[in-house]
């Protein structure tokens, strides 16, 4: 069982997005606290459109939340 739980994340643009929750819970549970932010990773819920990336999860000990986000072609540090 992974140290990170995924509350919830999404890719999105202005127009359109996915719920990439499950997607990074697999990430993380694969030992990846670095997760890539791009189509590669997520798809494409808007092409031609600039994205960005909200999560939000909990460590192992549960007591306190943590929010983050990103755009497009970078990578967010979860640790």
């Amino acid at each position: 069982m992974s140290a990170i739980n995924i509350v919830k994340a999404a890719y999105a643009s202005e127009n359109n997005g996915f719920d990439v929750t499950a997607k990074c819970q697999e990430l993380v549970n694969n030992g990846n606290d670095d997760i890539p932010v791009n189509n590669n990773t997520f798809g494409d819920p808007d092409p031609g459109h600039a994205k960005y990336f909200t999560i939000l999860y909990v460590t192992d000990k549960r007591t306190v939340g943590h929010a983050k986000g990103c755009g497009e072609g970078t990578s967010l540090d979860l640790v």
